[in-house]
């Protein structure tokens, strides 16, 4: 099969490195052309050097992302710099393409420096600018010290970088650098010296110039050649000796270079394959006119052209009849894989493989029949070519990522109906690897079929039927969830693998009473397994535990405080938000209580249940129907609820008698993972060591600088948790919304942290005589001090807060008391210190743990970062909104960070 070529639209405002483009033979399959308003080519490139005219380039900026957005094509805006980097250029279009982007950007912004043309005259470059002056005049100017760093890229590796970031779908709205090896001004000064002198050519070097003590772009550019696979090949002290041997050569070259011409473009041979079209119509179409004629050949002649006429005839029958095959068996191939599919989404794993050997088989004689008629469409029609080739694509990835599924199910079914079946053997560890390897060739199979189904890439018909497509209009969500699954699928061993029982227990918790690991723990499931068998399960409340407690255990000074109880009751024991401490105070009281001791605790709260009633999409319970919304409503009556304990048991039976569709059961997983609503802890320290990165180990701990940052730059990473509890026994759940802003600020020896709580209530709690008393527990930066704390205007007595040391973070505990049905306001003000001086170029990286037990709608904390009056902003790791001395991040709905770099501002 041919390769498949992907035509290119470009503009620049360097028209001569835009024809060096279009006339480049570096790759067959990039193909370049002037970039037009009509042009329907799939990859859009704009290449912007700040070094030439830059009027109206915002304007024109927008219009082609705007046509870019309209058209779904792929945009990527290359920022050429000079002689130096411009750090503010660079925050502008990063910050204006990220605003054209919006929450789904098309573009790919990459920087680019001191980019050459091997010839070192065609591309007018700062680079190649800056070499031919000095090799007309035989003169150099370098910085005085010598340290001006350069990084020569060839417009050959520019290419083949460009296009990893053109076709990998993990780029869209990312910046890459892509910039050679580094050199200084005064390394290619010498490496012209040589050259020259070789020659016998005198040559001077002069250090008069200004040093520019710029940022170091060799880890930027490590960084982007890291995630793109990709590494320059170019050796630029050859190419500059061969350019200087060349210009040596034909010295008019070198006096003509610095004034180019524009280039004219290349003929093609589409002009030839017209002529050649044009003169087989006119033969068909004497062929039609002497079609009724029946008189006897007169000559030699006339019979060459009646067999040549024939002959033809007959070569485009066998085309059609070829053509027609194709059409029908490829068609017949997207019919079967759909029907696949569909018994796939119905769990029909049987009917679903079936139709997939179908489908492949169909593809197959589709694609050979294809094959036979693909030169003359290449030739001829090279979209439509190209689309069908992709088409072929298409179905490969989609039928090998729908074997992957229909093995994944296959392993996973099996797994599943072990559960309390001891007929069943199975060797749980290499069902486990099986699934995850299966699972890691669906995710890869997913992000190929991403780029493929791209818009104009595909055939019109097919475009169609997918955007109809259930699965891939929500293909994204998709990937999440096998990411997810993937991660989850790591601890089945721990659950399954094992010569003695496995003692599990399950806290359900209920968040319209907050508390830190997700809500107050209404029940407790205490499950022992052996080997996948069920060998006993059974369900308690929390004030059941408490009676089967021996000894009584002393309760923390605020939970005496707002309880009144000197001992320690079940339902408030998840106290600690680091899961791995509370994980091991239940394990205590559960070893003292049930006489068994834990090897693995989860937990979750109730939206696990919403999840799988929505799933079912409500179910019938002791004669009722209980819905989602239904039980949303009926869970705040009562703490703890009959009905979340009969849905916990109802959904046991359903799960231990296989009678929950296992991929409703994945889906709701995934779900919850996703939102940070389940967590896990094991008694085996090995397990826990592997988990401890994973957001469901619940483990508190600082984290490093975002990756993003360069190591180059000297980086202060800092990890904060605010974290609520509520302690008034009024579950007020969804009906109190809050927003969180936390403001940071540099000091000159320390940082200053600010949170703004802004709480308001949705409705009216009538005939409560108190107070909503909470407890917040805000984790800070080694050596933190408090303070201010106020609530709603008035200061909270700092005699009346805890503090305790957690590893090399502080945790502060703070009781608060906000009143009902008005709006209510805390700040909490710390400072961190510096270990020393504040001094630039510097760089920020902050990490904010999310609550289990928050909606994903409700809580988001909106990240305010004050710039130094001195500094300037060189690199932000995610969108963020520009003010004037600010940028403001809103973090998403799971422990997540955000880096930003400082520099000083030029004069």
């Amino acid at each position: 099969m041919s390769t498949i070529i992907a035509r290119i639209s470009i503009w620049s405002n360097n028209p001569h490195l835009q024809s060096l483009l279009i006339q480049s033979s570096y790759n067959p399959s990039l193909q370049f052309s002037d970039y037009k308003k009509t042009s329907t080519n799939p990859y859009v490139l704009a290449i912007i050097q700040l070094n030439k005219d830059l009027g109206d380039i915002s304007q024109r900026l927008i219009s082609i992302y705007d046509h870019c957005r309209i058209k779904n094509q792929k945009l990527s805006v290359v920022i050429v710099h000079g002689e130096t980097v411009d750090t503010e250029k660079n925050l502008y279009f990063t910050q204006l393409l990220d605003q054209l982007g919006g929450g789904s950007p098309v573009h790919r912004l990459v920087f680019v420096k001191d980019i050459y043309h091997e010839s070192l005259l065609d591309s007018e470059t700062w680079l190649e600018s800056y070499i031919l002056e000095s090799l007309l005049t035989k003169k150099i100017n370098i910085s005085s010290k010598g340290e001006n760093q350069l990084y020569p890229l060839s417009v050959r590796d520019f290419i083949t970088g460009l296009q990893k970031i053109l076709f990998l779908s993990s780029t869209s709205g990312k910046a890459f650098w892509m910039v050679g090896d580094s050199i200084t001004d005064l390394d290619l000064a010498y490496l012209i010296k040589k050259n020259l002198e070789d020659s016998d050519e005198q040559y001077e070097i002069e250090a008069t110039a200004a040093n520019y003590l710029g940022s170091d772009l060799t880890s930027l550019g490590n960084q982007s050649r890291a995630s793109l696979n990709w590494e320059p090949v170019g050796d630029f002290s050859m190419d500059l000796r061969r350019a200087i041997q060349r210009l040596d050569e034909d010295r008019s070259k070198l006096m003509t270079s610095l004034h180019h011409l524009d280039i004219a473009s290349k003929q093609t041979n589409f002009f030839k394959l017209t002529k050649t079209r044009e003169f087989l119509e006119k033969l068909l179409d004497r062929y039609k006119h002497k079609k009724g004629r029946l008189k006897a050949i007169e000559n030699s002649s006339e019979l060459i052209k009646k067999i040549f006429e024939y002959s033809l005839a007959l070569v485009a029958l066998v085309y059609l009849l070829v053509t027609v095959s194709f059409i029908t068996f490829t068609s017949m191939s997207l019919i079967n894989q759909e029907k696949s599919l569909n018994f796939a989404r119905n769990a029909d794993t049987s009917s679903s493989v079936k139709a997939l050997t179908v489908s492949s088989t169909f593809a197959k004689i589709g694609e050979s029949s294809y094959s036979f008629v693909s030169p003359v469409f290449s030739l001829l029609a090279p979209t439509f070519h190209e689309k069908n080739h992709n088409l072929f694509v298409f179905l490969h990835y989609s039928q090998s990522s729908l074997e992957n599924l229909q093995q994944t199910v296959s392993l996973a079914e099996k797994i599943y109906e072990s559960l309390g079946n001891p007929s069943i053997n199975i060797n749980y560890n290499d069902a486990s690897l099986a699934l995850r390897s299966n699972l890691s060739q669906i995710y890869e199979n997913i992000n190929q079929i991403r780029l493929i189904t791209e818009k104009g890439k595909l055939p019109a018909f097919l475009e169609n039927k997918l955007e109809a497509s259930p699965e891939f209009k929500n293909i994204s969500l998709i990937e999440q969830q096998v990411t997810q699954i993937l991660k989850s699928s790591e601890l089945i061993p721990a659950f399954l693998v094992g010569d003695s029982p496995k003692n599990v227990v399950i806290l359900f918790q209920n968040s319209n009473e907050l508390r830190s690991t997700g809500g107050v723990v209404d029940y407790l499931l205490a499950l022992v397994m052996e080997q996948g068998r069920v060998v006993s399960r059974n369900i308690y409340n929390a004030s059941e535990i408490d009676n089967l407690l021996t000894t009584k255990i002393s309760a923390p000074p605020l939970i005496n405080l707002y309880t009144g109880l000197e001992s320690w009751q079940t339902r408030d024991l998840n106290y600690n938000p680091d899961f791995s401490l509370t994980a091991s105070n239940f394990s205590a009281v559960i070893e003292q209580s049930l006489k068994f001791k834990p090897d693995i605790i989860l937990a979750v709260n109730e939206s696990l249940m919403v999840s799988l009633l929505e799933e079912d999409k409500g179910i019938l319970l002791n004669g009722q129907n209980i819905t989602s919304e239904i039980f949303k409503v009926e869970l705040p009556k009562t703490s703890p609820n009959p009905l979340y304990s009969q849905l916990i048991d109802h959904y046991l039976d359903k799960i231990f008698n296989h009678r929950l569709s296992l991929l409703s059961l994945g889906r709701v997983i995934a779900k919850q993972s996703l939102e940070n609503q389940i967590l896990f802890w094991s008694v085996d320290d090995n397990i826990e060591k592997t988990i401890v990165g994973q957001s469901f180990s619940g483990v508190i701990f600082p984290h490093v600088c975002n990756s993003a940052i360069p190591g180059s730059v000297s980086c202060l990473a800092e990890t904060t948790y605010l974290n609520e509890s509520n302690f008034a026994l009024v579950p007020v759940g969804s009906d109190l919304k809050k927003k969180v802003t936390h403001t940071v600020t540099f000091a000159q020896d320390s940082v200053v942290h600010e949170y703004l709580i802004d709480y308001q209530f949705t409705k009216e709690f009538n005939n409560l005589n108190r107070d909503l008393n909470e407890i917040i527990q805000l984790y800070a930066p080694t050596a933190s001090t408090l303070e201010e704390v106020g609530v709603n205007g008035k200061n909270v007595a700092s005699n009346s807060i805890q503090r305790q040391q957690h590893g090399p973070l502080e945790r502060f505990e703070i009781p608060i008391s906000l009143k009902f049905n008005i709006d209510n306001h805390i700040t909490i003000k710390f400072i961190s210190p510096l270990t020393g001086i504040f001094r630039l170029p510097f760089a920020y990286s902050i990490t904010e743990y999310r609550q289990p037990g928050v909606s994903p709608n409700n809580g988001n904390i909106d990240l305010v970062i004050k710039t130094p009056d001195s500094a300037r902003a060189a690199l932000i790791t995610s969108p963020a909104v520009s003010l004037p001395g600010s940028f403001t991040y809103t973090y998403p709905p799971t422990t997540s960070s955000f880096g930003i770099s400082f520099e000083p501002k030029h004069p």
